[in-house]
Parts: structure tokens; C-alpha cells; sequence
């Protein structure tokens, strides 16, 4: 592979010539990355004490239109004590595919982390952000994902051609491709008084690397959030070639869904939410593939809490919500070595950028580069001499 120089995370450039709240639950166990056959578990703060509330009726909006493809549901149950989420991206996880030509454990590891972060990003401000990083030691070479209250989401991994054999479990291997070491999450929040959000940074281990169980356990651990969180990928195809290379994946289902004990739940609802987990089949890429949307999903999750439905939203696709464009590329042009813009100009070469998130590709003359910046400069100049 030619040599690249990256100046930032997201963009690379190329020169043409180089190259658990101990209440009554029992045994609670950590959610599983992708709910099993055997039912789906919630997580909770060991030695935690709940009071407990009674049940209550609460009034919510219903679905008035619901998308056949990619879209999100909230939920709360009728009493007020747990809220619940689903979601189906799988256009989104077949767009970052296709643009990122990813295999299949690279497009299951991504898919996931992008799930995940729309699920927890949903019911955000729209300039609020959740952002995971996963910085293993594993052959995929880290993993980010980031979502905001718009729904705009993006990511990407170090290497896209990782290709694995399945686990023991015969799944495939993200937790094998992602390895050991830490998982970072960045929020952005807008909190009361404050015109603009702020961001908050917390780093936790990486537990399996199998994306929804390390996500969960950051929200318990640092957040105090208790709940579950599952998130699949179903994929077909991206195989490795027998060269070195991998085929390029194809998604045949995806999304994921999430559950929360709000302060002071009351017993019975989280007894019941329990023995809902138990259920088999609650596995997300099993439910979408048998038929179920979300608000099916959250149905079944949420089964004899009279969940009340929030609106469906839609995700806004990777390409639409991407922010490179060519002025930021050639504002990353123009923080190069002064030598190395000249040099680029002297031999004529072609720049390219790459944006690793959507996958465009911008290319840049030597011409071009040469204008461009004069132009810039002479702005500066007449803007440093305007009083």
C-alpha cells in the first residue's frame, strides 16, 4: 500500500507519485453483543438498593406513520419505570458497507458500534453527540462509531479487510478482531445555563469487544445507567479471497435495541421486564429477518408494561450527513509543510483525500492546490487589513 500521510482521524491524503441493585433480579449477568437464543439479561449496580414505586398510568404519543425501511421507535411502559428503544439500520450498515468496502467481521463490528450509538443518541438535542472508540489491540485495528440527536451517525475501522474464523459459538468473531485494551466514549451535552455543549470523555476497559457489552458496561459503570443493550449484524459473503483480501460484505439485517430501569422503578415492572428478557428469539437480526420493525420489537420486550410509543424517526444516511467537502480538504492541504506544498506544486503532482467515514474521494491538481491557497492568502491579507 502506498504511503499516506493523515493529518486528521477521518481523512487520509495521497500524493500521486508515493503511496448488579441487588432487587430481587437474582442473577443478573451482562448483556450479551448480540442477544442469544436463551433471552437477553439485563446489567445492574451489585450491593444497589431500589425503592420501589407504585404502578402508575402515563399518557404518551402514538406511531402516526410508520417507515418501511431504516427507522427508530421509543417507548415507555404505562407505569413509568422503564424505557425501551429499537431500532433497524440496516440501509445504513449497507451503506457504510458499500462505501467502505468492508468485509464481513469489519461490517458486523461497525455495524454494531453504529447501532449503538443511534440507540443512545436518540431523544438527544440535535447538537448532542455520543461517540464510542475502541482502541484494541486486535487486527481490526480500532473501531469508531459517533451518532447525534439528529440521527446523523458515522464511522469507521482501521482495517476493513480483517478477516477471522467464527468464534466457538460460530458467530463471527468481533470480539477476536477488536482485542483487549480500552473503549473511549465522548459526549457531547448541552447542560442548563450553558449556551453551548460541552464535551465529556470517560474511559473504560474493554470487557469482551464484542461492541454492545463494552457499551453497556461503560453506561452502568460511569453513567449508572441500568438496562440491557443488544445490537447484530447479519452477514452475508465478505469472506476472505484466499489473496489477502476480502470480498466486500452484504447485509442482510441489522439493528439493535436497548432497555432502561429508570430511578425508582417499581418491583413488579422490573420482575416482569426480567421474565420478558427470558424469552428466546429476542436475538435483533432474528427479529427483523422474521418480519418485526421496532415497534414489534419493543412489543415483545416490553409485554404487559403497556408500552407507550414516541414517533418514528428515520437515520439520516452516511453520504447525506457526511461533513467533508473540498474546503476542508484543502484546508488540510494547506497545513502541510510549507516544503511539502511546494514540492507538490514543483513536480506536478495530483493530491488525493480520502474521507474514511463516506468514502469520497477528492483530487486536487498541483494547479489547483497552487490557486486555491494564493487565494486563500490573499483573504487573509485583505481580512488582516480591514479595520
Amino acid at each position: 500500500r502506498p504511503p499516506r500521510s493523515t493529518l486528521f482521524p477521518y481523512t487520509t491524503l495521497f500524493r500521486s507519485r508515493g503511496w448488579p441493585f441487588q432487587m430481587a433480579l437474582r442473577a443478573l449477568w451482562l448483556a450479551a453483543a448480540v442477544a442469544s437464543s436463551h433471552g437477553a439479561v439485563l446489567t445492574s449496580r451489585a450491593g444497589g438498593t431500589r425503592a420501589a414505586t407504585p404502578l402508575r398510568r402515563m399518557s404518551g404519543p402514538v406511531v402516526l406513520q410508520v417507515p418501511q425501511g431504516d427507522h427508530i421507535v421509543g417507548a415507555m411502559s404505562a407505569c413509568g419505570s422503564i424505557s425501551a428503544r429499537a431500532i433497524v439500520t440496516t440501509e445504513l450498515v449497507s451503506e457504510a458497507t458499500r462505501l467502505q468496502g468492508l468485509g464481513k467481521v469489519a461490517a458486523a463490528a461497525l455495524g454494531r458500534a453504529l447501532t449503538c450509538s443511534l440507540l443512545i443518541a436518540e431523544g438527544a438535542k440535535d447538537d448532542e453527540s455520543f461517540q464510542v472508540k475502541f482502541n484494541g489491540d486486535g487486527p481490526i485495528r480500532g473501531v469508531l462509531a459517533t451518532a447525534n440527536g439528529k440521527l446523523e451517525s458515522r464511522g469507521y475501522v482501521g482495517n476493513p479487510n480483517v478477516s477471522l474464523p467464527l468464534n466457538p459459538l460460530g458467530k463471527i468473531d468481533v470480539g477476536g478482531a477488536v482485542g483487549k485494551g480500552a473503549l473511549q466514549v465522548v459526549r457531547t451535552k448541552q447542560l442548563p445555563g450553558e449556551t453551548l455543549p460541552s464535551q465529556y470523555s470517560s474511559i473504560t476497559e474493554i470487557i469482551s469487544g464484542e461492541i454492545p457489552e463494552d457499551i453497556n458496561h461503560y453506561l452502568l459503570e460511569s453513567e449508572q445507567r441500568e438496562g440491557g443493550l443488544a445490537a447484530g449484524v447479519f452477514v452475508k459473503g465478505g469472506d476472505g479471497d484466499g489473496s489477502g483480501g476480502v470480498s466486500r460484505a452484504t447485509i442482510e439485517a441489522a439493528g439493535g435495541w436497548s432497555v432502561q430501569l429508570l430511578p425508582f422503578a417499581a418491583e413488579e415492572s422490573v420482575e416482569r421486564l426480567t421474565a420478558n428478557l427470558q424469552q428466546p428469539n429476542l436475538s435483533p437480526t432474528e427479529m427483523i429477518r422474521s418480519g418485526m420493525g421496532p415497534t414489534q420489537m419493543i412489543e415483545k420486550l416490553l409485554d404487559g408494561l403497556e408500552p407507550q410509543l414516541s414517533e418514528a424517526r428515520e437515520p439520516v444516511g452516511l453520504a447525506a450527513s457526511c461533513p467533508c467537502s473540498e474546503e476542508r480538504v484543502m484546508r488540510t492541504i494547506s497545513l502541510l509543510p510549507r516544503s511539502e506544498i511546494e514540492d507538490i506544486i514543483k513536480r506536478e503532482e495530483v493530491v488525493e483525500a480520502k474521507c474514511e467515514f463516506c468514502g469520497t474521494v477528492y483530487s486536487k491538481t498541483s494547479e489547483q492546490v497552487a490557486e486555491e491557497l494564493a487565494k486563500k492568502l490573499q483573504e487573509g491579507i485583505q481580512d488582516g487589513a480591514t479595520p
